[in-house]
């Protein structure tokens, strides 16, 4: 990883990531955007060699469910409208970030943000959220 600071909505490429429903009927690993979820503090404690991260991805962008949050082209300089998945969410090495590719704005962190907090329980509101 370069050394740039490892920032929360930060996306990277890491080269290796089959997505866990293409496991099973062999898919390959690629290279794959990735957004950093974890919070700073943890970022920076070289003691802790993981970070939380959710993959993008650009199929089906016109498919926006309640867990994808969408990212239209040139957010954290992505070439193509990417949707950020939040269902997918898992841990990998920091080590695994190979290269940076751009900084989510607020607008879309914020969006992050609230769909996290109900995917993990953390929101007071119980309701199931609308398509997009």
């Amino acid at each position: 990883m370069a050394e740039r600071v490892l920032r929360r909505g930060a996306v990277y490429l890491i080269g290796s990531y089959t997505f866990p429903h293409e496991i099973a009927t062999g898919g390959s690993a690629k290279a794959r955007p990735v957004i950093v979820l974890q919070d700073e503090l943890e970022n920076r404690n070289p003691h802790y060699p993981f970070v939380i991260i959710a993959p993008l991805t650009s199929r089906k962008v016109d498919a926006i469910y309640p867990e994808d949050v969408l990212l239209p082209a040139g957010v954290a300089n992505l070439p193509v409208p990417s949707k950020v998945l939040l269902g997918l969410i898992c841990a990998i090495e920091k080590t695994a970030l190979t290269r940076w590719l751009g900084q989510v704005d607020d607008v879309h962190m914020t969006q992050v943000d609230a769909i996290l907090q109900r995917l993990l329980g953390l929101s007071t509101a119980r309701e199931q959220p609308a398509k997009r």
